[in-house]
């Protein structure tokens, strides 16, 4: 059965503080410690917080929110607008800091308030209070980023921004360009110097350990397989297979995204003896680089995860809207990326006569079509298939797609889509005249779009280069093992399992990501008894660190045959 919550189970005894009281007294009743900053990633939830904190602390401390220290939000919006722009989606990528954005007189208002109460302790919470006062102490407190994302479409503000009204698309634009680049690179920075971690992803149950042994817990992840929580989405074209066939949100009208390998977006959790953390899954390869992602691919990426694995679920749903992703040069240009969306669409399942759209027909010009999607967008028509390749897919075909090719999958299928990471950056073209479940026309940018398509991915390349690009490897009695891509512009492999027994794999010098795609579930493990087993369901993704070197893959049951998507950096 396919796990929605997964975690690991910590062997190792960790001293642990659970809830507001034990947690407050652990901070507050510390002896000579005369500044204490509660730094907090943007968007936890620091009302609750501060509630707290202000029913337990006593006269001999002085509290202080950040919010304080830094200027108006009117301020803030307009240094931010050249980055975030006025599109609803698409900005630049920011590097500023939070502590471009305080008051210039800021700092000495605790300055003067400390040299005048030399007896008491300054508290200070809130975004950047590391970086506000040189405290003694220092409590790194954490959310997950689909949280934030779930607060921001109930009605929260984004960090010093007065917008719960705005468009939710807007305030996660706002987080995506702005807030989680900063914090998390203040988090490298500041998580590793600091004396407590707070996991605030429940803000009901608190839970906090030492700083140090936080990092050391992040081991375990990459020095063992792991999976990550997967989180799901509905959408206008969205479906019903994940619901029926992962018994997850059944109370939905639909689901359309399943995000199972994006540990960017996606959290982990572990068990400390009874005490679950829920925690952000980009820490393991900010804290660990090398062994999770392997020297070659952190000498290439730096602290990135460059491989996603997400499911698109359009069974009984809808068509997808018709889209490109910029290419590389385009991606760096206008929005600073270091490497673009290569792509893929793997067909988990799919009802008889599906189809996916792909690449320009022969003899169609860049031009005509961009012309004929200028048209529709006034007339909201188009016929597709006069201008892009309608191509019927079955069951474990594999289609490729470069930055630059035109793509969607149709509707009554599943994608298991493999891709690069940088995930926002889909370029719609035409999106069959709808209306978001928000009442508002969804975004079309046909204006960065038109700058990227690739002509030349026309029919006769479709079918050359990306459909069932599949070349046997290897081939046994107990195992058979494909290339089934990507294409030689993607800097992405993938292989295709298929196995009666154990198959021992290399994981190429590169992190792996599985996918079990056909079978009921496999076992994984190590030949050397070096890491920790872990058993895959069907449709679940896990994540082998680079650093395990080789490892086996073997059915659970007798007599069935399993299929796993395996994917690497070339």
């Amino acid at each position: 059965m396919y796990a929605l919550r997964p975690k690991q189970k910590i062997k190792q005894r960790y001293k642990t503080y659970i809830g507001y009281t034990e947690i407050l007294k652990k901070l507050l009743e510390q002896k000579n410690v005369h500044q204490i900053a509660v730094e907090c990633f943007p968007g936890v939830d620091k009302k609750r917080l501060i509630r707290e904190i202000k029913n337990q602390i006593n006269k001999n401390i002085l509290f202080f929110d950040t919010d304080e220290f830094y200027q108006k939000s009117e301020s803030i919006e307009q240094i931010l607008q050249p980055i975030l722009t006025e599109d609803r989606v698409f900005g630049h990528f920011s590097s500023l800091d939070f502590t471009d954005f305080l008051q210039q007189d800021s700092l000495s208002k605790i300055a003067d308030l400390d040299s005048k109460n030399i007896d008491k302790t300054v508290l200070l919470v809130g975004v950047g209070a590391s970086q506000i006062i040189e405290a003694d102490c220092v409590i790194y407190v954490s959310t997950t980023k689909w949280n934030i994302q779930l607060s921001l479409k109930a009605g929260t503000s984004n960090w010093l921004a007065n917008n719960e009204k705005e468009d939710v698309l807007k305030k996660i634009k706002r987080s995506y360009y702005f807030e989680w680049p900063a914090a998390d690179e203040l988090k490298k920075k500041v998580l590793p110097n600091s004396h407590y971690f707070i996991d605030l992803s429940d803000s009901n149950h608190p839970k906090m350990m030492t700083s140090s042994d936080y990092i050391e817990v992040l081991k375990n992840f990459s020095n063992n397989p792991f999976r990550l929580v997967p989180y799901f989405d509905p959408g206008i074209w969205g479906g019903k297979w994940m619901q029926e066939n992962f018994n997850v949100d059944k109370d939905k009208k639909n689901l359309a995204w399943c995000f199972d390998g994006v540990p960017e977006e996606n959290s982990i959790i572990f068990d400390i003896g009874s005490v679950e953390f829920e925690v952000p899954g980009n820490d393991i390869y900010y804290f660990h680089p090398i062994d999770l992602l392997g020297e070659k691919v952190f000498g290439r990426y730096g602290s990135n995860f460059p491989i996603r694995f997400d499911f698109l679920d359009t069974m009984s749903g809808g068509n997808l809207s018709l889209q490109v992703h910029p290419t590389l040069d385009y991606a760096y240009r206008n929005f600073g990326l270091s490497y673009t969306q290569d792509e893929s669409y793997y067909i988990m399942d799919c009802k008889e006569n599906a189809y996916v759209y792909l690449g320009l027909k022969s003899g169609i010009t860049k031009e005509a079509f961009v012309e004929a999607l200028s048209v529709a967008q006034i007339t909201g028509k188009l016929d597709v298939e006069k201008y892009i390749n309608k191509i019927p897919v079955k069951k474990h075909d594999h289609f490729l797609i470069p930055a630059g090719t035109i793509h969607c999958s149709g509707k009554d299928c599943v994608v298991l889509e493999i891709s690069a990471t940088p995930n926002r950056f889909t370029f719609k073209l035409w999106d069959w005249g709808r209306v978001d479940d928000d009442g508002k026309p969804r975004p079309i940018h046909l204006d960065h779009g038109k700058n990227v398509i690739n002509e030349r991915m026309n029919t006769t390349k479709v079918w050359d280069e990306l459909v069932n690009q599949t070349v046997v490897l290897e081939t046994t009695e107990e195992y058979k093992v494909e290339k089934t891509g990507l294409h030689p512009l993607e800097s992405i492999e993938t292989w295709r399992l298929t196995i009666d027994s154990q198959i021992v794999q290399s994981v190429e010098e590169s992190f792996n990501m599985l996918n079990l795609v056909e079978g009921t579930e496999v076992i994984i493990e190590s030949p050397n008894k070096n890491f920790n087993s872990i058993t895959l369901n069907y449709g679940e993704t896990v994540i082998i660190p680079e650093t395990l070197k080789e490892y086996t893959i073997r059915p659970t049951y007798e007599q069935e045959t399993c299929k796993v998507m395996k994917a690497f950096v070339r």
